[in-house]
């Protein structure tokens, strides 16, 4: 079964800022693809706050010439239909994949989703802290954190080697073994 990480970084506060996107796609448990993309704000949504570019680096000259969130989905969406999606804290990855969509009109991937926060607490409670980079740190995952294409094969490595561990290798069956919540994304 074909399942994907996403992880998107924002301008600012709002979830319609989004100013970068990473993917991460396997099938039949090999790594298929791996991408990440930098976006041009919606006009309305373009103030970069100082505080997130301390986060992420990304500052608006970078974005400057970059497509517009909807160029972006005509890249990821063919990867996100029929799969399963999962992102580290994907609450808030999915409100940003959601209010872009409605932002801009698009219609929402048709994938179930499930938290790899939640994943890592049930799986590896005995971790101080579940924060992506922690977990990464404890699996031997190389990571550039708040980077959106190192974020998303992180959280995408995560996954693989819990199925790996748990010898489980569909993610809707590890989600349900795990007793995390799969949700739909809703915009």
């Amino acid at each position: 079964m074909k399942w994907a990480a996403i992880d998107f970084e924002t301008a600012n506060p709002s979830p319609m800022s989004a100013c970068a996107v990473g993917l991460t796609v396997f099938d039949e448990g090999e790594m298929v693809f791996s991408d990440s993309w930098l976006i041009r704000p919606h006009p309305y949504y373009d103030a970069f706050y100082p505080s997130f570019i301390d986060i992420h680096g990304i500052t608006p000259d970078q974005v400057a010439d970059a497509p517009f969130f909807p160029k972006v989905y005509e890249q990821l969406k063919p990867w996100l239909d029929g799969g399963v999606l999962c992102a580290h804290n994907a609450g808030f990855d999915m409100k940003v994949l959601a209010s872009c969509c409605s932002l801009y009109r698009l219609e929402l991937p048709d994938a179930p989703y499930f938290c790899t926060v939640k994943l890592s607490r049930k799986v590896y409670p005995y971790l101080k802290h579940h924060r992506l980079n922690d977990v990464c740190d404890y699996m031997g995952i190389q990571l550039d954190h708040h980077d959106a294409g190192s974020d998303a094969r992180g959280c995408a490595l995560i996954v693989a080697n819990t199925m790996n561990l748990m010898q489980i290798y569909e993610p809707l069956e590890l989600a349900e073994t795990c007793q995390i919540p799969v949700n739909k994304i809703l915009d």
